[in-house]
């Protein structure tokens, strides 16, 4: 890891939460060795190395991966049942496709995933008798939004009948067999309508715009957009999406929804491409073109307030995570060529 992302959990893992409803606790997280889980796995490892709070956290995923003292990796596929003989304090729901290219080439994974894996997380829910099982919507729910910010009663325009839908329209599904659950058995469930997602993503898996301009920067190449770039978004640093995570599982109210952003900029899509090509002294070129994986929306900016009143704060700008999500890269792309020189 490098300094900034040591310092970025470090933030987190320092934000003046009530961390003593994570002490002796399991959580388990769908999803769990994937961007944002791994993300929260560093937190859990902080907080358990620097305050001793025995926090175990059980992270599912298709492919496995390496356990430890704090997190304990298991191969599974949220799509089937799911059998653990562990108890179970908190379940975070985070596994899904979340790229336009996953949404274009396993549409029917992508829904799956998502309704499928929402339902065997809350019927382990309920025999588990959890505290609290945290959903990780988004902000695609809405669909086509109001040029204003949008609040949680907004409804929105989606057309359902396409293939890109898939994505938007099981995250629909999932929140009503939440509140179907908390209301048919009392599973104590609650959403988090996360804005997009950045930060320093080294799988380069990611095909959203802002990772890709990021990864151009980073590659000293020349930004390519594919749109006018008028489009409006709101988006929110890797670290500020794992602690809008904890503060809704903290204290998000049983039953409620809560967005999930960083306080708006008001700058178009288009802008944010010739900020990041300025760090690189780069430009932005425009080659406009139809692509039937991208999302149709042209605003799609998040109204924060609510999650604000129960004590989250964004810790950083769009541009700021922007920056931080740079250097990192470049840092980490510097030290991948010496190591391959040796």
């Amino acid at each position: 890891m490098t300094n900034l992302e040591i310092e970025d959990v470090q933030t987190v893992a320092e934000l003046p939460y009530d961390w003593s409803l994570l002490t002796g606790k399991t959580l388990l997280i769908s999803g769990g060795t994937g961007f944002i889980g791994s993300f929260l796995s560093d937190v859990v490892r902080y907080r358990n190395r620097v305050y001793n709070q025995n926090i175990k956290i059980i992270a599912l995923s298709r492919h496995g991966g390496h356990s430890d003292d704090s997190v304990r990796c298991i191969k599974h596929d949220v799509c089937l049942p799911i059998d653990l003989p562990d108890p179970v304090d908190y379940i975070l729901h985070l596994a899904s496709n979340t790229h336009p290219r996953q949404y274009r080439e396993d549409p029917v994974g992508t829904i799956m995933s998502n309704v499928l894996g929402t339902y065997n997380l809350l019927e382990l829910a309920t025999r588990k008798s959890v505290k609290k099982v945290l959903l990780a919507s988004s902000c695609e729910i809405y669909g086509e939004c109001d040029e204003k910010p949008v609040d949680e009663l907004f409804c929105g325009y989606l057309n359902p009948n396409t293939a890109r839908a898939g994505y938007n329209e099981a995250k629909r599904v999932s929140e009503a067999l939440g509140q179907s659950f908390l209301q048919q058995h009392g599973v104590p469930f609650c959403v988090l309508r996360l804005a997009r997602v950045f930060g320093a993503d080294k799988t380069k898996q990611d095909t959203k715009a802002m990772a890709q301009f990021i990864r151009n920067a980073v590659d000293n190449q020349n930004i390519v957009l594919k749109s006018k770039g008028t489009q409006k978004y709101s988006f929110i640093y890797i670290a500020d999406a794992a602690a809008g995570l904890l503060k809704a599982l903290f204290d998000g109210e049983i039953g409620e929804a809560y967005n999930l952003c960083a306080d708006n900029e008001d700058l178009t899509l288009g802008q944010y491409a010739e900020y990041v090509s300025s760090l690189a002294g780069k430009s932005v070129i425009y080659d406009i073109e139809n692509d039937p994986g991208a999302s149709a929306v042209k605003n799609a900016l998040l109204d924060n307030t609510k999650i604000k009143k129960i004590g989250f704060r964004p810790s950083f700008s769009v541009k700021d995570g922007i920056k931080r999500t740079y250097l990192i890269l470049k840092e980490s792309g510097t030290d991948k060529r010496q190591t391959d020189a040796l």
